[in-house]
């Protein structure tokens, strides 16, 4: 499937606890992929859970190679791609690099942040123009104890990145709500799991304004029609966080909330 035709359908929210592993499957790699690469990734844990590496050709779920990698780049935590050094050009002698490793690079750039994209190589030859400006890190995967360790820590300061930038983005979330807003996304996110509310149109004017907004918001989604042909809508993952927040704030009286943060300051 076209990365284009993926993102545009079945892109969602929602991220696996993965890390993509996108590297030459030669099995001269193997060793390292086992020795240093996997091992790095199941050392990190997330909400209680380990990650684990994901790569294409261990896959078994019976879909498109394509299929597998734009889901895989799509949904997993971060991207990690080795883009070392495979050989050098029998006429100029430059070295060049696994081309489906750049392909799935090249996916990963268009449609993720940047520091949600690794690069590793183990070489000292010219890097690419194109990707020049990506940050990257060198590993000596000879060294596995080190280079496991190295790894593991780069990819848990990336991950760090991402979990910045997602409080921002949720801040910036609450910092932008309506009072209307706030009473609609609360009371969707109230509701059971796979539960949809339903915009009647019975008068409830804050309700038609806002649930426009959520939407542009990417606070909620639409789900489907009710048999009467009325939408339904759901949470995001980001609307549920942006509601229990809102939840726990409901909870706390305002002039308790600026005497925390006057104490913090001091």
């Amino acid at each position: 499937m076209h990365p284009n035709t993926f993102l545009n359908t079945f892109w969602r929210l929602e991220l696996k606890p993965q890390i993509f592993v996108a590297m030459s499957f030669d099995a001269r790699y193997q060793a390292r992929f086992e020795n240093v690469i996997a091992p790095a990734i199941r050392l990190i844990q997330i909400d209680g859970v380990t990650l684990a590496p994901f790569r294409v050709d261990l896959s078994k779920s019976g879909e498109s190679i394509l299929t597998e990698i734009n889901d895989g780049i799509a949904h997993s935590r971060l991207v990690l791609a080795d883009v070392s050094t495979i050989g050098k050009d029998s006429v100029t002698g430059h070295a060049y690099r696994n081309a489906n490793v750049m392909y799935e690079v090249g996916v990963a750039l268009a449609c993720r942040q940047p520091h949600e994209v690794l690069l590793v190589r183990d070489d000292t030859d010219k890097f690419m123009f194109d990707v020049s400006t990506i940050p990257h890190k060198r590993i000596d995967f000879t060294n596995e104890e080190r280079a496991k360790l190295e790894l593991k820590e780069e990819l848990l300061g990336r991950l760090r990145e991402t979990n910045h930038v997602n409080d921002a983005r949720v801040q910036m979330a609450i910092a932008n709500l309506s009072s209307g807003e706030i009473d609609v996304l609360k009371y969707v996110a109230s509701l059971p799991p796979k539960h949809a509310i339903r915009n009647e149109g019975d008068g409830n004017v804050a309700g038609l304004v806002s649930i426009p907004r959520l939407l542009d918001k990417q606070l909620i989604r639409f789900v489907g029609q009710f048999k009467i042909g009325h939408p339904g809508y759901v949470p995001t993952p980001l609307g549920r966080i942006v509601a229990r927040i809102l939840e726990d704030k409901a909870k706390k009286p305002i002039d308790e909330e600026r005497r925390e943060t006057a104490d913090t300051d001091a």
